[in-house]
């Protein structure tokens, strides 16, 4: 199923600094608010992300920030695998806000239904 709508923010692309200048008790540099709104047939979600390091509520924060990373925009996250459900028209929309090492984040894009959401962001919203 395509997406039903879509609104995009190009993540910035992260800065030049050596590893062994980073301070660690600065914290996270990116903290998002994923959500996925509820449709009929699947509950609504809402998880905390935070990555340099990794951590927040996300059940697998490393995996989602290395996703976020290698892609460098939500509308980049290449889609992987399949899961059940395709076919079910269940609208939900996922978001994330925030920001996103140094930069603002206003993401959000809705799909046919939570499978095709999650299939369809590389399971960064897999939660």
């Amino acid at each position: 199923m395509a997406a039903v709508g879509a609104a995009a923010l190009v993540l910035p692309a992260a800065p030049a600094i050596a590893a062994d200048t980073e301070d660690p008790a600065a914290g996270p540099q990116s903290r998002l608010a994923l959500t996925m709104t509820p449709g009929l047939h699947s509950p609504g979600s809402e998880y905390t992300l935070e990555c340099q390091p990794p951590g927040g509520t996300h059940p697998d924060a490393v995996g989602a920030c290395a996703k976020l990373s290698a892609a460098g925009d939500f509308d980049k996250l290449v889609p992987t695998g399949a899961m059940g459900r395709q076919g079910l028209h269940d609208p939900v929309t996922v978001s994330a806000r925030g920001t996103w090492l140094g930069g603002e984040v206003a993401w959000s894009k809705t799909f046919g239904n939570s499978c095709e959401a999650i299939t369809a962001t590389n399971f960064v919203f897999r939660f």
